[in-house]
This record gives structure tokens, C-alpha cells and sequence, in this order.
């Protein structure tokens, strides 16, 4: 019986332009993520900070009925604020998937576009992205060489 092993995978060693264009791409995704952080961590305390007085909590020993009578408020108040959270995070991830995705996606789209009207008319042209690209400079450079 033959022995069949999975190869194993080469330790990936990033030139010194891949590591600007990763750390380019984190950057550009860890901007939104920490405002929007900042924002609801900000929103969650200011909210809970100032249900706590509205609420009186802190006189439930002294007068528990007064108090018991505001939990349905600072539930439903507390519960307002969660959703605007929720909200807050929804709108990071499609900020951040559309400023990832606009820098993948749309040069991809060109550079087929480019490549299948070079294969369709035979000529030799080459192949152009725009300067904020710098994700897919290196390939395009590549298949620039190639046509």
C-alpha cells in the first residue's frame, strides 16, 4: 500500500512590499474598528452611568418599592441602548468589508475586464490600475511582464 502524505505547507516569507500592503490593508480595517469601539463602549457606560441615577438604584435598601417601579424603564432604556450598540457594530463590519473589498474587488473586476479584451483583440497593452491599487500592483506588475 502506498504511503500518502499530505504536503506540508511552506512557512510563508513576506518580501518587504508584501508587509507594507498587509499592514496597509489592517491599518485601513482598524481605523472604523476602534471608533466604533470607543463609540459604544462610550455609549454603554454614559447610558448605564446615567440609568443608575434616573433609577436610584443605590436607595433600593431605603425605599425598594420606588425603585422596583423604575425597572421596567431601565430595562427598556437599557435594552434601546444595546440595540443602537448592535446597530453601531452591523454598521463596522459592512464599512469595513466595503473599504476591504472595494480595494480587491473592483481592481480584480479591471484586470480581468483588461486581460480578456488583450486575449480577444490580440494586441499587447498593458494592463493599468489606479495608484490607491497598491494591493494588486505586484500581480498586475507580474502580468504586465507576461503580455
Amino acid at each position: 500500500m502506498e504511503n500518502i502524505s499530505a504536503e506540508k505547507r511552506k512557512n510563508a516569507i513576506f518580501t518587504q512590499e508584501e508587509r507594507k500592503i498587509l499592514m496597509w490593508l489592517c491599518f485601513k480595517a482598524l481605523i472604523p474598528v476602534t471608533l466604533v469601539l470607543i463609540i459604544s463602549s462610550t455609549l454603554l457606560y454614559f447610558g448605564f452611568d446615567s440609568l443608575m441615577e434616573k433609577t436610584s438604584f443605590a436607595n433600593y435598601a431605603f425605599a425598594p418599592a420606588r425603585s422596583v417601579a423604575t425597572v421596567a424603564r431601565f430595562v427598556s432604556t437599557y435594552t434601546a441602548i444595546a440595540l443602537l450598540n448592535i446597530v453601531l457594530i452591523v454598521a463596522l463590519s459592512v464599512i469595513v468589508m466595503y473599504l476591504v473589498l472595494h480595494d480587491i474587488v473592483m481592481p480584480v473586476l479591471r484586470i480581468t475586464r483588461d486581460l480578456k479584451q488583450i486575449i480577444d483583440t490580440k494586441t499587447k497593452k498593458a494592463i493599468t490600475i489606479r495608484a490607491s491599487d497598491r494591493l494588486l500592483k505586484p500581480l498586475v506588475d507580474q502580468i504586465n511582464k507576461i503580455t
